[in-house]
C-alpha cells in the first residue's frame, strides 16, 4: 500500500489511482486527502507532488481562499491582512463595512476596525 507501506494481500480489495501511475495501489481504507485525511474512495480526487488530495485542499494549494468567505481567490489582486488572505471588498470595518485595504486599521477583539470607527465607538475619551 503506498499510504501504509503494509503488504497487499492477494484477494484484498485495492485502490488503483490512474493518475499516481502504474505502480501505486492502496488499501480502501488508505486512499485518502493528505491534508485531512477525509476518505476518497468514492470521490473525485486529485494527485500532485506525490500526494492525494480531496478536491478542497488541491484547490487550496492552487490558489489562496478569502477568510471573509471562505472561497477561492482568483483575482490576481487581494490582500493579506492578519495572516490571512482576503478579497479586497471583504478585508473591512467590522463596525461600518468600509474596505480597509490598503488602509490603517486597528484591532478590537480581533476584528478589524477603520480609523473613524475606532475613535467614535472604542478609544477612551
Amino acid at each position: 500500500c503506498y499510504h501504509c507501506k503494509l503488504n497487499m494481500q492477494e484477494g484484498d480489495p485495492a485502490v488503483y489511482a490512474e493518475r499516481a501511475g502504474y505502480d501505486k495501489l492502496w488499501h480502501p481504507g488508505c486512499f485518502i486527502c493528505c491534508t485531512c485525511s477525509e476518505l476518497l474512495v468514492d470521490m473525485i480526487y486529485f494527485w500532485k507532488n506525490g500526494n492525494l488530495y480531496c478536491g478542497r485542499h488541491y484547490c487550496d494549494s492552487e490558489r489562496p481562499r478569502c477568510a471573509g468567505c471562505d472561497e477561492l481567490i482568483f483575482s490576481n489582486e487581494y490582500t493579506l491582512a492578519e495572516g490571512q488572505n482576503w478579497h479586497l471588498k471583504h478585508f473591512c470595518c467590522f463596525d461600518c463595512d468600509c474596505v480597509l485595504a490598503g488602509v490603517t486599521y486597528i484591532m478590537v477583539n480581533d476584528n478589524p476596525v477603520c480609523k473613524s470607527c475606532y475613535m467614535k465607538n472604542h478609544a477612551a475619551v
